[in-house]
């Protein structure tokens, strides 16, 4: 079962390391929440100065094979959104706040993936049981004046 702060270590690390083609972070605020509840009144404090928003859901897990051969499954949620003054957009603006955030959905992913491949990194024990095929990519739109992505995984980890 994965540990909830070595997810919070993560997200952190993710947010220190990912930087835009400017050399500006690409994400400006993270945070970890229970769920859509949680979600809503964290989003309602935010501003858009801070955007963009990483966000991870507390982990579903789900034990999986029998006696002395199983395993947890972890199932992983992050949002990654913008807050959007819906005022200052037209339709080609709303539409350019998903082209702007899909490209830090994919750097996202694309970290997960070179992270799990890197034996010898910090983050390697539990990135290593990373499920590509699971990975599923929605997007998500006035969600308390947020628009961008919602990334699902899963990855196995020994009892």
């Amino acid at each position: 079962m994965l540990a909830l702060n070595r997810l919070r270590e993560y997200q952190a690390e993710v947010c220190a390391q990912l930087l835009d083609a400017d050399g500006k972070k690409m994400f400006n605020y993270y945070n970890m929440i229970i769920d859509n509840s949680g979600l809503s009144k964290l989003l309602k404090e935010r501003v858009e100065e801070e955007n963009t928003f990483l966000i991870a859901v507390m982990p579903d897990f789900q034990m999986k094979g029998q006696e002395d051969s199983t395993k947890w499954e972890n199932i992983l949620q992050f949002f990654i959104l913008d807050k959007t003054d819906y005022s200052e957009h037209d339709h080609d603006g709303f539409i350019n706040i998903f082209v702007e955030t899909q490209v830090k959905a994919k750097a996202f992913i694309d970290k997960l993936i070179e992270d799990k491949s890197n034996r010898n990194g910090v983050f390697c024990n539990f990135l290593s049981w990373l499920d590509e095929e699971s990975i599923r990519v929605s997007p998500i739109w006035e969600m308390n004046q947020c628009n961008g992505w919602k990334v699902e995984l899963n990855f196995d980890t020994p009892q």
